[in-house]
């Protein structure tokens, strides 16, 4: 009943300029037009985006020039356009990638947070870290923050970007909501969370997308605060983004100099190992 209320009020709502439109303005251009006032060009400085998806932030971010521009993305063997009645596999370097017009253009397949460490080391540090839309499809949310924040040099700037719980009681606590096995029914119809159908199916015109089978849960804002602390981020600061009903949310924060938290940071020998490294 207040679903279907919520659906007939919206558009009303909108039309009054008491709640902006899911679609627009682009919430991605939003976050950007941040990322511009705090830094104006990117001229000498290395830049990491993970997770490119469409290429529109990356040719956004080579619009500032940097001198290095490494995208990386999961191979592409492991994705499907789950829409597509084809399911094929995205190609191994999207189309995009040749249209950008930078000569310090790399891009990369592999999952960031599961690299060798050697490969760790030939990546490199950057200046800036591009990540949007990425956290909560990683089921290792603090281990995935805490390799950002390796990947920084010190006093190095974070964009990050990601959706919220929508549970009514759990977006008001430091917490996070545990959507598996839910999420493996990842498509629901129309506004009815109850009605969802097998991933593998291909959605007709009253289906979307509502939990995608990768997301096993999603964090409150709290939640994702809290991690960037525990990891050493400083000068965190919220984004405010056109998202309606504070489902998403975005954020810059800087690489202090604390390191993080520790397992045990008690007593005149605490752990070696912090909050998010690999044991």
């Amino acid at each position: 009943m207040i679903r279907s209320l919520k659906k007939i009020a919206r558009p009303i709502l909108e039309k009054l300029g008491l709640l902006t439109p899911y679609d627009q303005p682009d919430n991605r251009e939003t976050i950007f037009n941040a990322l511009t006032r705090l830094k104006p060009t990117l001229h000498g400085h290395r830049v990491l985006e993970i997770g490119p998806k469409d290429g529109k932030d990356s040719h956004r971010l080579a619009s500032l020039k940097p001198e290095t521009l490494v995208m990386m993305d999961i191979p592409a063997q492991y994705t499907q356009n789950i829409t597509s009645s084809s399911r094929t596999p995205r190609e191994s370097i999207p189309s995009w990638f040749q249209a950008i017009p930078l000569p310090g253009k790399f891009y990369q397949e592999g999952n960031i947070l599961y690299l060798s460490p050697e490969a760790l080391t030939a990546l490199g540090h950057f200046d800036l870290i591009w990540c949007t839309g990425v956290l909560y499809h990683n089921p290792e949310p603090l281990r995935f923050i805490k390799r950002l924040f390796h990947l920084l040099k010190p006093g190095g700037l974070l964009i990050l970007e990601t959706s919220l719980t929508r549970h009514p009681v759990l977006k008001h606590h430091n917490c996070v909501e545990i959507l598996w096995p839910k999420s493996q029914l990842c498509l629901r119809v129309g506004e009815d969370d109850h009605r969802l159908i097998q991933s593998t199916v291909v959605p007709d015109t009253q289906q979307s997308l509502s939990i995608q089978s990768n997301v096993s849960h999603l964090p409150s804002r709290q939640a994702v605060l809290s991690w960037l602390e525990m990891c050493g981020f400083e000068d965190i600061s919220e984004i405010a983004t056109p998202i309606p009903d504070n489902l998403r949310m975005g954020l810059s924060a800087r690489k202090g100099t604390f390191p993080g938290h520790t397992y045990s940071n008690r007593g005149p020998n605490p752990s070696p190992y912090a909050i998010g490294d690999s044991l």
